[in-house]
């Protein structure tokens, strides 16, 4: 049966239905009902979590989708909540009768079971999830929401992709007008003012995903947002964007929104800053790069010669996460160091003095972390992690409750001093009564964290798949008393190369993931080790000729 035949069995035996933007289709757990074929609108499809509140998102469903043919031909139930994004229209076929065309209809059976296996066999994040309405939704007066959109519009086409922009003009119009759009455009911008309610009102029952822009120091909303609809609020279908004064130095207080607005993702941009346009374009055309940089002692210094490649070939940075001592140069990547502050702060922090020699009895750890707490300071003072200006990702493992904690929020260099803790060398971090450690321990290299945050190319670092121990990093070079002489006790006993190296093991594993949404670059740091802080010119140029070694293909993802 060719698809239009199947076209025709609805057209035959199918009711129609309308769903208005955000009212729920199916739930999970309910008996299927129907056999449902969507002609206009979008669909979320999401997993429920334990706990409740929200799930996973699986898919976002588009004209000609069929919703219940799993389940017909399964045992009946829905494992999943499907949910109208905006204004939506249904075919709908009982399921008495569904399955009776099923049994009878050999050809009419193959298209259900074969649309059924396209969805389970679907498994990249961006096919699925990609939006194509885009409401911009402004929170405040501050912000000419028309203009932006329309300056993103410019930079998105740069990019090659055909974008439409509609503003309170079109807040009449209906579904049919806006599918119509769709075929002649890869984007719609939706820009809604923040004085024309009845178009933000009609913009939340329309888009894919949602975007509020605010000032820097627009209020809060008094109560919930209401135009963020349960659909956006419990699939996490929405972003912030906090527009700064241009030459804004550091944002502040960014953290009030994300307690406000169930956001996703927060997103600094400089007022006129046309780089940060150009950023925002990458984000939502699917053409963003993401940075994640591994754990492993002293050979992390690759990280910097990595990030001073990418900046000479000019390789943009949209969202960074990192572990151990990549999350301190993902941080600073972050923080929007160029790499001549990049190379001092982290000269400063761990090369010209070890941070790691007060040493102590070791009754938690062999440093008592005082010196490293008061470098984190002297070099991320108290900045949050929301007041970024790129998205930062870090892990810690929480061994209160057994695997990882991700930080996104709250302190930065808390999350870095847990981060960096680890096990037997600085104390742990105990933060609301669980106990922080080295997040090498169960995620060493964080590409999965960066690539779920965009749908675009992630580049993972990788500076622990090397070489690992060797039988002189066991001895005390040099040996007997010059070893104390020398002041070699400074970078630690023998046993310090041990606990950094057991941490740092899982990220071998890493190495096999092989996507064309990751790009794996793995510094040659076998002769440097784990705990030769000196040796950072030696660890930066590896990074930095690694970098260039694959300067081509890394060129190849600037556009």
């Amino acid at each position: 049966m060719p698809p239009e035949a199947l076209e025709d069995v609805f057209a035959a035996e199918a009711s129609l239905m309308s769903l208005a933007g955000g009212t729920q289709l199916v739930a999970a757990g309910e008996t299927a009902q129907a056999l449902y074929r969507l002609t206009v609108g979008r669909l979320a499809e999401v997993e429920p979590t334990a706990g409740g509140g929200g799930g996973r998102l699986l898919a976002v469903h588009r004209p000609g989708a069929l919703i219940g043919g799993a389940q017909l031909l399964g045992d009946g139930r829905h494992a999943t909540t499907v949910t109208a994004l905006r204004d939506s229209e249904l075919q709908a076929i009982p399921a008495e009768r569904a399955q009776a065309l099923l049994r009878d209809r050999p050809a009419f059976l193959e298209e259900v079971a074969r649309a059924a296996l396209t969805r389970m066999r679907t498994s990249e994040p961006g096919d699925r999830r990609k939006s194509s309405i885009l409401g911009f939704v402004a929170v405040c007066d501050s912000v000419d929401m028309r203009d932006l959109a329309e300056r993103l519009a410019v930079a998105m086409r740069a990019l090659g992709a055909e974008v439409a922009v509609l503003g309170a003009e079109a807040e009449d119009s209906e579904a049919s007008y806006l599918q119509a759009l769709e075929m002649e455009n890869d984007f719609i911008l939706m820009a809604a003012e923040h004085r024309n309610a009845d178009f933000t009102s009609y913009c939340s029952r329309q888009i894919d995903r949602l975007i509020l822009v605010a000032g820097a120091e627009t209020p809060l909303p008094e109560g919930p947002i209401p135009f963020v609809t349960a659909a956006i609020r419990n699939q996490r279908l929405l972003d912030v964007i906090l527009v700064q004064p241009a030459g804004a130095r550091r944002p502040r207080n960014s953290d009030r929104w994300l307690d406000a607005a169930p956001a996703s993702r927060l997103f600094q941009i400089r007022a006129g800053d046309e780089a940060d346009v150009a950023r925002l374009a990458r984000i939502y055309t699917g053409n963003s790069i993401g940075l994640a940089l591994s754990g492993g002692g002293a050979r992390a210094y690759a990280h910097v010669g990595v990030a001073r490649a990418l900046a000479e070939l000019r390789v943009p940075i949209d969202f960074v996460g990192g572990t151990s001592m990549g999350a301190i140069v993902a941080a600073g990547v972050a923080m929007g160091w160029d790499d001549a502050e990049m190379d001092r702060r982290i000269r400063e922090a761990f090369v010209d003095s070890s941070p790691l020699s007060d040493i102590a009895f070791p009754i938690l750890a062999l440093t008592r972390g005082r010196m490293v707490d008061h470098r984190l300071k002297t070099h991320f003072a108290d900045v949050q992690i929301s007041d970024l200006w790129r998205p930062f990702t870090c892990v810690s493992t929480d061994l209160t409750v057994g695997g990882a904690r991700i930080h996104r929020r709250g302190s930065l260099r808390r999350a870095l001093r847990a981060s960096l803790s680890l096990p037997g060398i600085l104390p742990p971090v105990v933060e609301k009564g669980h106990v922080l450690v080295d997040g090498s321990l169960v995620r060493n290299l964080p590409v999965d964290l960066v690539r779920e945050q965009h749908d675009g190319v992630t580049i993972g670092v990788d500076v622990a798949s090397a070489d690992g121990l060797k039988a002189g990093d066991l001895r005390l070079q040099p040996p007997g008393w010059r070893w104390f002489a020398s002041g070699a006790w400074l970078r630690g006993p023998p046993i310090v190369s041990v606990l950094i190296r057991s941490a740092t093991l899982p990220s071998v594993a890493s190495m096999a993931l092989t996507r064309d949404d990751l790009f794996v670059i793995a510094p040659e740091v076998e002769d440097i080790g784990l705990q030769d802080w000196k040796t950072y010119d030696t660890a930066v140029s590896a990074g930095y000729e690694a970098a260039m070694a694959v300067a081509d293909q890394l060129s190849a993802l600037r556009r």
